[in-house]
């Protein structure tokens, strides 16, 4: 008896020392614990990665092809247990040594344990052996391994940009931009093969996409499946689809630097707010303007705010040959041109409806599809749109027009606070070189000699052949029919002008707008009649008009009296009396050193006859012998001894009581139409009866052109897309401004605020009793 117990004490012992035991290693143990139904449907290489996770608190990739790229790699006769194994069969499997060949796997029949020394099957498909610890598995940053640890369900619908931004701000304290594409624009790039866990790794797909690297390949993205781990070295299609990595400090928000002057101020100024009509960077900028400022504050040229003149002004360049500092245009919206400048690596900065930022032609779907053309501007240029290019020039027209570069346009504006473009001509040529222009650039065209006839096509011709510095050219159908616009030329095709368009006086390039509106051009240097004065510039259009007793038309011919009232009248709305005894005894009598321009002249003949003085002592009269023409009171031996006085005559310049009221209901409801509010104000005011249809409105009253009009004069309108047709009107304040009515309130515009009512406007009208 005694025997037999012995006998089975030590077949006990034997038993319990020959079953393995596996607390060294609580993966194998796990693994082991787990064997039986595969309740979870994990693959072989989920399997490893579940219990590793579990038991360790190792996080290896999902797919064995990953696993097999970490860790420690093991020869087969140094195997341990809970070190992992690799066998392949269709696809690569791992599993969980266990010992003496045995380890766990996943089969089709469960979580299965096997041994690869007594099974022909798992020896031929073994390959290798990996060991795995803390050490050589750790994740050094923080961001890297706040990934990985999200890996799994996306409970915040993460686009991959999101995710990232996301976790460089939980683990890191460092702000990205949400969109992939802006976050591939900072930080410091990094080559493929220094990558380092937490880095993050950039995507082409559908668009660009973003992820934050492991290490070895691995990296953690968002997929349709979730959070997911992926690895570029063992996927082709990640492969394919890498495109850079960037690593990010502290300042991670901060531009890269460079050398260029250009992309160093462009940089400076990211973050600015955008605004459609704005040009710095408190106001904020559109992409023209943006451009316009860059280069003025940096090299003192003055490029153009708009997009589109400088593509043109430029020297055109391919896309492969662009530099930093170079310009580059897209498609806007409704044929719109965005500009911006070019920073190196395919990126640029611009001013879009987010503000000045920095932006990737191609990452940033807008732009990809949208490239329109590139532009350099080397020094030679630049020195054409340069005022000091100027500052010293042959001709003191130009001398003094330059003076005036950047004073703000102002349509009808006749102070050197603000003006417009004919102004700006008077003004240069009055103080450079004492020559009076009229005021109205359609007249200023009438007088002068003519370098270009009206209708010169400008396409056919080298500016610089036929016209001089100093030249001025005119344009028609800019904002009106006829010629309504003027500029003194520069040459090698720029201008100097007064222009709504930049909102200010400024040198432009002769782009293909400008030359579309080309009409002719003029030369003023030997004028010697003073023009600024209407009266003088009417009796000066009158020069041949015969001599006509009792005529009071240039068709029937003047006398003496009706010549001098019909020019004050139509020149200067003055109603004189009829003959010239008449109009000696109205005005004010003054001596002949003090008469200017427009002022009378009176000489004793059979009656008294008026004369128009034109300056530098000389008068236009109208004469039995010649009819209308010039009298030079210095050489003629007739006049002189009958002179009898001088007069001047100053028009009383009455308040618009419709203007006036007109002012008064801005800011009201009007339930009604802008002819309707019209019809209103004028019979409160001047007691008119006017029209509320406004067709029949517009056919009332004097036509005027549009830089005449004043305080009180209509003004109509059509609609947006062109056409002769008004579809509203509205009543002429000064300085550009206009009452009219608009939903049902009665507001007030200007046209020096917004392009798109210079566009519209049709006509202007003066309602006279």
């Amino acid at each position: 008896m005694v025997r037999v117990n012995v006998t089975y004490l030590l077949l006990c012992l034997l038993l319990f020392y020959s079953q393995p035991t596996y607390a060294q290693d609580p993966a194998a143990d796990k693994a082991l614990e787990m064997v039986g139904e595969n309740e979870e449907n994990f693959i072989t290489s989920e399997f490893v990665q579940y219990v590793y996770e579990e038991a360790k608190g190792i996080s290896l990739p999902r797919s064995a092809r990953d696993q097999r790229a970490l860790g420690e790699e093991i020869e087969k006769e140094d195997l341990e247990a809970g070190d992992v194994v690799f066998f392949q069969g269709s696809s690569l499997m791992s599993g969980i040594y266990l010992d003496n060949g045995r380890f766990i796997i996943v089969t089709s029949e469960g979580i299965s344990e096997r041994n690869m020394e007594t099974s022909a099957y798992w020896s031929e498909a073994y390959q290798e052996s990996n060991r795995y610890t803390e050490e050589n598995t750790a994740i050094d940053d923080p961001a890297g391994q706040m990934a990985l640890d999200s890996v799994g369900e996306n409970r915040q619908d993460f686009i991959t940009s999101e995710f990232v931004q996301y976790v460089y701000d939980a683990a890191k304290g460092i702000s990205l931009p949400r969109a992939a594409s802006d976050q591939w624009i900072l930080g410091e790039e990094v080559e493929q093969e220094k990558l380092q866990a937490g880095d993050v790794v950039f995507f082409q797909g559908t668009y660009l996409m973003s992820g934050i690297y492991i290490k070895n390949g691995r990296f953690v993205i968002v997929t349709s499946e979730g959070i997911s781990e992926r690895n570029m070295e063992t996927s082709a299609y990640w492969s394919e689809a890498y495109r850079g990595a960037k690593r990010y400090s502290e300042n991670a928000a901060d531009p890269v630097t460079s050398n260029n002057e250009i992309v160093e101020k462009a940089r400076s100024l990211i973050g600015s707010p955008y605004n459609r009509k704005g040009d710095d960077p408190e106001e904020g900028f559109n992409s023209g303007a943006f451009v316009y400022y860059v280069y003025k504050e940096v090299t003192g040229s003055w490029l153009s705010k708009l997009s589109s003149p400088q593509l043109e002004a430029g020297i055109e360049i391919e896309r492969e040959d662009l530099e930093p500092g170079d310009l580059v245009f897209f498609e806007g919206n409704e044929d719109e041109i965005i500009s911006g400048i070019y920073t190196g690596n395919d990126q640029f900065i611009t001013a879009s409806s987010s503000g000045v930022q920095e932006r990737h032609m191609e990452y940033h779907t807008y732009y990809a599809e949208r490239f329109l053309g590139a532009a350099r501007y080397p020094e030679e240029v630049l020195e054409k749109s340069n005022p000091n290019t100027y500052a010293a020039h042959e001709n003191p027209v130009i001398q003094e027009a330059i003076q005036y570069m950047g004073t703000p346009y102002l349509m009808t504006g006749s102070t050197l606070d603000a003006f417009d473009c004919s102004f700006l001509i008077q003004t240069a040529f009055r103080d450079a070189k004492d020559v009076f222009l009229p005021r109205i650039s359609y007249r200023q065209w009438e007088v002068g000699k003519t370098i270009l006839p009206a209708g010169t096509d400008i396409n056919q011709i080298e500016l610089d052949k036929q016209v001089q510095p100093g030249d001025v050219l005119y344009f028609s159908g800019t904002w009106q029919e006829g010629i309504s616009h003027t500029a003194i030329y520069l040459g090698d095709n720029h201008i100097i002008h007064a222009t709504g368009e930049e909102g200010q006086t400024t040198i432009s390039y002769m782009s293909e707008y400008w030359r579309d509106h080309f009409i002719g051009a003029k030369r003023f240097d030997d004028l010697t009649i003073n023009y600024e004065n209407d009266a003088v510039f009417e009796a000066y259009q009158l020069l041949g008009t015969e001599y006509n007793l009792g005529g009071n038309t240039p068709e029937e011919g003047f006398d003496t009296g009706s010549f001098v009232q019909y020019v004050y009248k139509e020149g200067l709305q003055y109603d004189l009396p009829r003959y010239g005894s008449q109009q000696w005894e109205e005005g004010t009598e003054i001596s002949l050193e003090e008469a200017n321009p427009g002022d009378l002249l009176f000489f004793e003949g059979s009656s008294i006859i008026p004369a128009i003085y034109i300056g530098s002592n000389q008068m236009i009269v109208a004469t039995q012998s010649n009819g209308v023409s010039v009298i030079d009171l210095t050489t003629s031996s007739y006049w002189p001894p009958r002179y009898f006085g001088a007069r001047t005559y100053e028009k009383e310049e009455a308040e618009s009581v419709d203007a006036q009221i007109a002012e008064s209901y801005v800011g009201e409801a009007f339930e009604g139409t802008s002819s309707e509010f019209i019809q209103k104000i004028f019979k409160e005011g001047s007691g008119k009866e006017l029209s509320s249809n406004i067709e029949t409105l517009r056919e009332n009253g004097d036509e005027i052109h549009v830089e005449e009009l004043e305080r009180g004069d209509l003004m109509f309108f059509g609609d947006e897309n062109g056409g002769d047709t008004p579809v509203f009107a509205a009543i002429y304040l000064d300085d550009g401004h206009f009452v009219t009515v608009n939903e049902g309130e009665v507001v007030q515009e200007s046209m020096n605020d917004d392009s798109e009512w210079i566009d519209r406007l049709l006509e202007g009208r003066k309602y006279t009793d």
